[in-house]
C-alpha cells in the first residue's frame, strides 16, 4: 500500500475508531492507537514500516504542535503564581518514579548502568496523549492544571536526568583512560548544548512568530506561520542535535508571553489540528511492536509495578505536602501513567551510545510503552471525570487556557 492510500486509511479509522470507543467510554485517544496497532506491521500489515517512516514527517508537525500547545501553560502570570508547586511536584513524582526503579532493578541482579539508564528513561510522561484527554474532556480545574503544568515540566526533568546519568556512564567507562578533563567535557558537553541551545532555538523562533503575527490578521496566514515556524524549528533542532521537544515547547512559552494575540491563535490551532493528532497517534500506534509483550518477562513487569508506584506515591505525597486540592492529591497519579515519544526516543539514543545495555533496555520499555499507552489515557480520562472537571457536553469553552 502508497503513502497517499495508507494515509487516507489511517484518517477514516482514525475516525471510526474514535467514535466506536465513546461508545464504551474510553479516551479517543485509546482507540486511535489501538486502530494503528490493528494496522500496523505487528498485526494486520495494511500499514508497513515503510508507510510509518516515510509519513515520520507528519508525526514530527503534530509532536511540535502538541509541545507548542503545552508550552502556553508557561505564561508568566501562572508561573509567577504556581510555577514553584509545579516544579516541587514534577520532581518528587520523577524523583520516586526513578527511585522505585533503581532499586528493583538492582535488586533483580541488573548491572547498574542498565539500572541508572532505565531509571531515567522512567521519568517521562507522554504529554500528547495527556493533553489529548484533556481536550476531549474538555477539562479546567485544580486537576486539569496540575497535569498540564507537570507534564509540560516533566519532560525537562526526565531529559536532564538521562543526559546526566548517560554522562557517568561515561565517566565511568572512560575512567583511566584519558584525562579527567577530557572525560568531564565529553560527558558534560552534550547536556549544556541540548538545554541551553534547544531553549534559544525556541526562544528565536518564538520571537519570530511573535513579531510577525503582528502583521498577520487572517486565520488561514496565522495558521501557515505557525506550521512553517514549527516545521523550521523541529528541522533545525535535528540537523543540531538538539531537542525538538523542548525547543517547541520554548517557541509556545515564548508566544504566549510575547504576544497579545497568542490566545486566539491557540485557539485556532485548537479548531484545526485534529487530523494531525490522529495522524500521530495512530502512527505511534503501528510502531508499537504488539509481540514485544510476550517477552516483556519479571523484570519488564517489575518496572511497570515499580514505575506506576513511583508516580503514585510521589505525585500523593508532593501534592499532599503542597497542601492541594485532595481530589489532586488523589487522582493526580492517574494522569501520570502514559509513556510513549520521549521514552521511545530515549531507548534510540541509548541503542547509540551503549549498544551493550541496549537489548534489554529496549525490550522493557518498549514492551512497557504498549501497555502505558493503552492503559494511561483511560486512567487520565477516569481521573478528570472523577474530579468533575470534564465539561463534555455542559458548559462546553473552546479551550482549557480560556
Amino acid at each position: 500500500m502508497n503513502e497517499l492510500s495508507s494515509l487516507g486509511l489511517i484518517l477514516l479509522l482514525a475516525l471510526a475508531s474514535g467514535h466506536l470507543v465513546r461508545l464504551l467510554r474510553i479516551p479517543e485517544v485509546t482507540g486511535y492507537i489501538l486502530a494503528g496497532m490493528a494496522l500496523g506491521p505487528s498485526m494486520l500489515g495494511w500499514v508497513s514500516h515503510e508507510n510509518v517512516q516515510a509519513l515520520e514527517a507528519l508525526s514530527e508537525v503534530a509532536l511540535g504542535l502538541i509541545l507548542f500547545s503545552i508550552g502556553g501553560v508557561f505564561e508568566f502570570s501562572l508561573v509567577r503564581r504556581i510555577g514553584g508547586k509545579i516544579v516541587r511536584l514534577t520532581l518528587m513524582e520523577s524523583m520516586l518514579a526513578a527511585a522505585m526503579v533503581l532499586t528493583t532493578m538492582l535488586a533483580l541482579g541488573q548491572p547498574w548502568q542498565v539500572a541508572l539508564l532505565l531509571a531515567s528513561v522512567s521519568i517521562a510522561t507522554a504529554p500528547a496523549s495527556t493533553l489529548m484527554v484533556l481536550r476531549e474532556c474538555n477539562a479546567r480545574g485544580p486537576l486539569s492544571d496540575s497535569l498540564l503544568g507537570i507534564i509540560a515540566v516533566n519532560n525537562i526533568v526526565c531529559l536532564i536526568a538521562y543526559l546526566i546519568c548517560a554522562a557517568l556512564v561515561d565517566m565511568v567507562a572512560g575512567w583511566g583512560q584519558q584525562s579527567l578533563l577530557q572525560t568531564i567535557w565529553q560527558a558534560g558537553f552534550p547536556l549544556v548544548w541540548q538545554l541551553v541551545g534547544s531553549v534559544a532555538l525556541g526562544f528565536l523562533t518564538g520571537l519570530m512568530l511573535a513579531g510577525w503575527a503582528r502583521q498577520v490578521s487572517e486565520t488561514g496566514e496565522m495558521l501557515i506561520l505557525l506550521a512553517g515556524s514549527i516545521l523550521l524549528c523541529v528541522g533545525v533542532a535535528r540537523i543540531a542535535e538538539l531537542s525538538p521537544l523542548i525547543a517547541s515547547l520554548a517557541v509556545g512559552a515564548t508566544m504566549v508571553n510575547l504576544s497579545r494575540r497568542s490566545r486566539r491563535l491557540f485557539k485556532t490551532l485548537e479548531g484545526t489540528d485534529p487530523p494531525f493528532y490522529a495522524i500521530f497517534f495512530v502512527l505511534a500506534g503501528a510502531d508499537l511492536d504488539v509481540q514485544r509483550l510476550a517477552s516483556i518477562g519479571m523484570v519488564g513487569l517489575v518496572y511497570l509495578f515499580a514505575r506506576g508506584c513511583g508516580k503514585f506515591g510521589g505525585a500523593w505525597l508532593g501534592s499532599r505536602r503542597l497542601g492541594m486540592d485532595p481530589r489532586v492529591q488523589n487522582l493526580l497519579g492517574f494522569g501520570l501513567l502514559t509513556q510513549a515519544g520521549l521514552a521511545v526516543g530515549l531507548v534510540l539514543m541509548i541503542g547509540q551510545q551503549f549498544p551493550l545495555y541496549y537489548p534489554v533496555i529496549s525490550t522493557i520499555v518498549l514492551s512497557a510503552v504498549v501497555l502505558y499507552e493503552m492503559i494511561g489515557p483511560i486512567a487520565t480520562k477516569f481521573a478528570v471525570v472523577r474530579s468533575g472537571e470534564a465539561r463534555v457536553g455542559r458548559d462546553r469553552v473552546q479551550s482549557i487556557w480560556a
